[in-house]
């Protein structure tokens, strides 16, 4: 029975020992997955510290690169800068360069200026020397009766003449000589006043074509059509500085009135601005003197 009672003792302190031994091994096994566990956790953490630690690198450099070309921007500028500077300062000898360069050139341009005034005021001599304008038969200014006995009223452009040749109004026109006249003064006038428009450099408003003694001056805004068999034709419309028949009378004011506008255009060019446009041959003497007289203000 001892035998068997120690048998059992020592059964049981063995049972109890594995079964200490078990529990220790399950509780090391548990610890092992544990750890296990920690270890793989662990190691994602890594691989994502890993990625975070590559993408703040590729931050960093590309950073660093950003840097690298905002210093080179930042140089350039500064050598702009500089460059700028060193402009600014040569501005002011520029300036002054320039200064006495253009008072150079005023000089010369009012020296041209004056030459050109000169040259004029010898045109207007020689055209008034060429196309003497002066007061002609004052008696042509009352009425008065023809060869027939008819009466004859007055002119109305004051009896001045060019060239001899007397502008007699449209109304007062009575004989085929006094229309022939008047046109051949006209175109004479014409002819001055073309010059002048050449002498100034400035276009008419109304454009003269002199033809002596067939002249005409022509209205832009007014246009005739002209038609032809196949076509129709649009064209600038002219009026007739002479007088071939009764009814041209019309035409031919409208003619004068022009040419009167034309001489009252270069007058205001010149300051004279109170102008009679029913004076034709007297403001054009009036422009040929106002022309001349440029020269002296100069």
């Amino acid at each position: 029975l001892c035998t068997l009672e120690t048998a059992l003792v020592e059964s049981r302190e063995s049972t109890r020992q594995a079964r200490i031994s078990t529990e220790e091994s399950l509780r090391r096994a548990r610890r092992v997955q544990r750890l296990r566990q920690q270890v793989s956790m662990t190691a994602g953490r890594v691989a994502e510290l890993r990625q975070r630690l590559g993408q703040h690198t590729r931050r960093v450099e590309a950073a660093s690169e950003a840097v690298e070309t905002l210093t080179e921007r930042r140089a350039a500028v500064q050598e702009r800068v500089r460059e700028a500077e060193r402009a600014l300062q040569r501005i002011p000898d520029q300036i002054s360069s320039a200064v006495v360069k253009l008072r150079q050139d005023r000089i010369i341009l009012e020296d041209l200026r004056a030459m050109l005034a000169r040259q004029r005021a010898l045109v207007a001599q020689q055209l008034l020397f060429i196309y003497p304008i002066d007061i002609g038969d004052i008696s042509k200014t009352e009425e008065g009766y023809d060869e027939q006995g008819a009466i004859v009223q007055g002119d109305a452009y004051g009896g001045w003449s060019i060239c001899g040749l007397s502008v007699i109004g449209p109304d007062s026109v009575r004989r085929w000589q006094d229309s022939e006249e008047t046109a051949a003064a006209l175109g004479l006038v014409t002819r001055v006043v073309d010059a002048v428009s050449r002498l100034m450099y400035i276009p008419l408003r109304f454009p003269v074509v002199p033809r002596g003694s067939r002249s005409t001056i022509c209205n832009p805004m007014a246009k005739a059509t002209l038609t032809t068999q196949s076509t129709a034709l649009i064209a600038v419309a002219e009026w007739p500085l002479y007088m071939l028949r009764a009814n041209d009378r019309p035409r031919l004011h409208m003619a004068i009135r022009l040419l009167s506008v034309c001489i009252e255009q270069f007058l205001c060019q010149h300051g004279v601005v109170d102008v009679d446009r029913h004076q034709l041959l007297p403001n054009l003497v009036q422009l040929l003197l106002a022309i001349e007289g440029c020269s002296f203000a100069l």
